[in-house]
């Protein structure tokens, strides 16, 4: 009766993790795979007025992402965007501080530029839903803004099905005489900010092989390729000049990082007339979005502190370019309650190392069972099933990327390697397993 009650246990038990294991897949499959959607946090994007007196920066609340202002000590923090619909980033301030435009992304991800007062009042957008805005500046009169922009189909197609790239526009602060700059359309395109004279735009181009600084004349829309570029490293990105534009800051994959798995990067300024490059930081995570001050001797910038997981935890840093010295700025925001925990939380523990171990787990107890209640032979059948599901895996992925998707491929192939693994594991206690029971 007892060698019974053991044997339902075992199947009760294989079941149970079944339908765990299904559950998980469905779960994983059919949920929202926005690791923002109930983050609390900073963004990505942030800005320095030009008094220097205020940092402009994308906070996410819940999910919910606005632009918020404070003073560059973190004190004052106020909100001026807000939507519940879609979510507000990439802030920039007008050169008299009296305007900000900022970037509004829709459920498609698709960005939309808009302007408003410096504290969120009078919101006017510029674009439509037809073309995804990347960045985007006022000139130095503060009545024009030029952009970075693309198809919005584009967010929607493979690299491969591209037809069409970015281009640079103008708009004025109305919305209207909007022209295109650029004949040329380009994959990449970014890093874009304006010189103190406000007669040339820089941005960064990716040329196949590394990042370019290029220069396009607001005078005679010549572009060109920034002579810096041929001293700057293969590895570096998030370019911006400083206002008399005597220094370039970068970031960069660290000397130390280079030949791991695992690239690091740091913040690195270059005095542009010497082209001697100095790292600033080493933090041993991401570095990203230095910005100048505008007359203080300082650069603010950001530090992915989870490098390279998501959601990005970000926080803001100054940095001192006469001593080096680093403080953070800690933000005077009251704690957030997520209203959404339950859900939060369930997403953090549905992910690959779950569906990995209880998969493992139900291996091994089919394993278990059929040595215990069958035979040794029978005991391998769990570790062989696994091995020809990796094969089929392994063979659909191959197919997927020469016929349908290429990343569907790619991503079927990351699954291939994990049941390789998961499977190498289950042998390997199938093995075991055997030989200890052989051995009493």
């Amino acid at each position: 009766m007892e060698s019974l009650k053991k044997r339902r246990l075992f199947v009760y038990s294989i079941v149970a993790t079944a339908l765990l294991l299904v559950g998980a897949i469905t779960y994983a499959i059919v949920r929202d795979d926005d690791p923002y959607k109930y983050f609390t946090g900073m963004g990505e994007q942030f800005e320095i007025s030009p008094d220097d007196k205020q940092f402009l920066f994308s906070y996410y609340v819940d999910g919910k992402k606005g632009i918020y202002s404070a003073n560059v000590d973190g004190s004052d923090v106020k909100q001026i965007t807000s939507s519940d619909t879609e979510r507000h980033n990439a802030p920039k301030y007008s050169s008299d501080g009296t305007k900000i435009l900022f970037l509004s992304e829709n459920s498609g991800r698709v960005n939309s530029l808009y302007v408003a007062n410096a504290d969120g009042s009078q919101q006017k957008p510029l674009t439509s839903n037809n073309v995804h805005v990347s960045e985007a500046v006022f000139s130095s009169t503060g009545e024009t803004i030029y952009y970075i922009g693309e198809p919005a189909e584009n967010l929607k197609k493979s690299e491969g099905e591209m037809t069409e790239g970015s281009y640079l526009y103008s708009i004025n602060i109305n919305g209207e005489n909007s022209e295109k700059l650029t004949s040329k359309d380009y994959f990449y395109m970014n890093s874009l900010s304006i010189s103190a004279d406000g007669k040339t735009l820089y941005y960064s181009l990716f040329d196949g092989h590394k990042d370019k600084v290029t220069s396009f004349s607001l005078e005679n829309s010549e572009e060109k390729q920034a002579s810096i570029t041929d001293v700057l490293p293969k590895d570096s990105y998030n370019y911006q000049l400083s206002p008399n534009e005597d220094k370039l800051a970068y970031t960069a994959v660290s000397e130390e990082s280079q030949d791991t798995s695992l690239f690091k990067y740091e913040l690195f300024v270059m005095d542009i007339e010497q082209r001697q490059p100095k790292r600033l930081t080493h933090f041993n995570s991401s570095v990203d979005s230095p910005r100048f001050f505008n007359d203080a001797n300082q650069i603010a910038f950001l530090e992915h502190t989870n490098w390279p997981t998501d959601p990005a935890k970000n926080d803001l840093y100054v940095l001192d370019l006469g001593t080096e010295d680093i403080h953070p700025v800690e933000l005077g925001l009251s704690k957030q309650v997520s209203s959404h925990w339950f859900i939060a939380g369930i997403n953090k523990l549905v992910n690959g190392y779950t569906i990995a171990a209880l998969y493992i787990i139900m291996m091994g107890l089919l394993i278990t069972y059929l040595q215990q209640y069958h035979s040794k032979r029978k005991s391998y059948m769990p570790a062989i099933a696994s091995l020809f599901l990796t094969v089929l895996v392994f063979i659909i992925s191959i197919i997927g990327v020469v016929m349908v998707d290429p990343w569907l491929g790619i991503g079927l192939g990351m699954l291939a390697i994990a049941l390789l693994g998961c499977t190498a594991i289950v042998f390997g206690y199938a093995l075991v397993l055997n030989f200890v029971i052989k051995r009493n």
